[in-house]
């Protein structure tokens, strides 16, 4: 059980949240709109798209590649200094957004930020971990608990970059102003296994390409792994800037999210990990964007699925999409059917416990994703 005291100052940093946030609101200044933007969002599309998508209903319909492609949030930027003196202007990101996820087309190693109906250049990847699919996939939640997730683009030179972090959700809105970013948090680094809470009640905020901003509380650390509840990441999210509220320094990237607990990869293990540095020395090599130049005008998400459904619709003129709420019907029907033929071949001594299995987790898919597809228009609707 909590300590009294431990969860009113829980409780005392989640209320100031939003009220340090805005205290650390920059506002736009009169510049050229920033490509390279914490809280924007980054794509990559694959060396050879698909021409065709199968459906969970088994329909084969012809995609734009755009469909195929891998939906981020950009991280923090900034100019790290190299050992033979020159420098690089980064952006810190995640791991899995920067490669190939197992079971998906092979991508390009070129980075872009969506504008309109265009697709802008940002840069390309130069460093990155390796996750294992287990971890990737969280089919191995303590293996991806432990895996380090982080990727670097080296940003083109032509491309301009800001230190303002500010996002906007699937349908456009935006929750809060332009947060300033300063330096990143430089925490001692844990060794491996080691679980520290010296970061227990602290704030931490988010700007997620879907979610928008939304700010929380952490728990606790590991060696790559800044932990909070309920800051509420959402796909596309990932490679997202994650900031404490208070004095606008980076605490990492958008990694996973596991129910209600979500996991940051400390930004300063990437600086540590991809260009060894010395724990304590992080910000002696690494520094933010002097630039508060506003953002781009970047498409939302729900843009940019609007005008695909629209493209994927041209394409297949003939296709009628399916019905949620009608396939969840159907998708219960089949398993209740299924259901009772496997019982009556077990009845007659033929139980298959591979056939019960497979019938199992298949049924379970379907009924779990058209039940999603119906909840998510019922909260369209609501929110609309």
């Amino acid at each position: 059980m909590r300590h009294p005291r431990a969860l009113a100052a829980v409780v005392a940093t989640a209320t100031a949240t939003i009220l340090a946030a805005q205290s650390l609101a920059a506002p736009a200044l009169a510049a050229e709109p920033a490509l390279a933007a914490p809280g924007a969002p980054m794509r990559n599309m694959p060396e050879q798209a698909p021409p065709t998508l199968t459906i969970s209903t088994g329909d084969r319909l012809r995609v734009p590649p755009e469909v195929f492609a891998m939906i981020c949030t950009q991280g923090p930027n900034g100019t790290v200094r190299m050992p033979d003196g020159t420098s690089q202007r980064v952006m810190l990101t995640a791991s899995h957004c920067v490669n190939t996820v197992p079971g998906n087309p092979p991508i390009k190693n070129e980075f872009m930020a969506p504008v309109g109906t265009r697709y802008v250049r940002l840069g390309e990847r130069v460093a990155s971990n390796y996750m294992k699919p287990e971890a990737m996939y969280l089919q191995d939640p303590m293996e991806a608990i432990r895996t380090a997730d982080w990727g670097i683009v080296r940003l083109d030179d032509n491309v301009t970059a800001t230190n303002l972090s500010q996002s906007r959700d699937w349908n456009g809105r935006s929750h809060g102003e332009p947060v300033r970013l300063t330096t990143i948090k430089d925490y001692r680094t844990l060794a491996p296994g080691e679980v520290s809470t010296d970061n227990f009640g602290e704030p931490i905020c988010k700007d997620g390409a879907t979610s928008g901003r939304s700010c929380a509380t952490q728990i606790g650390r590991t060696r790559n792994g800044v932990y909070s509840w309920n800051l509420g990441y959402q796909h596309g999210d990932s490679g997202g800037v994650n900031f404490d509220p208070r004095d606008g320094s980076i605490i990492g990237v958008s990694s996973m999210t596991l129910g209600p607990l979500g996991k940051t990869q400390p930004a300063d293990r990437i600086i540590e990990d991809a260009y060894g540095v010395p724990d304590g020395h992080v910000n002696e090599v690494f520094t933010v964007t002097d630039s508060a130049a506003p953002h781009a005008n970047f498409t939302t998400a729900g843009e940019e699925a609007d005008r695909l459904d629209k493209a994927v619709t041209e394409l297949n003129p003939d296709f009628t999409p399916p019905v949620p709420r009608e396939e969840l019907r159907k998708a219960v029907g089949n398993a209740q059917a299924d259901g009772a033929r496997l019982a009556d071949k077990a009845m007659r001594g033929q139980f298959d416990r591979a056939e019960v299995e497979q019938a199992v987790d298949h049924h379970a898919e379907q009924i779990s994703f058209w039940g999603g597809a119906v909840l998510g228009q019922e909260v369209n609707k609501l929110l609309s």
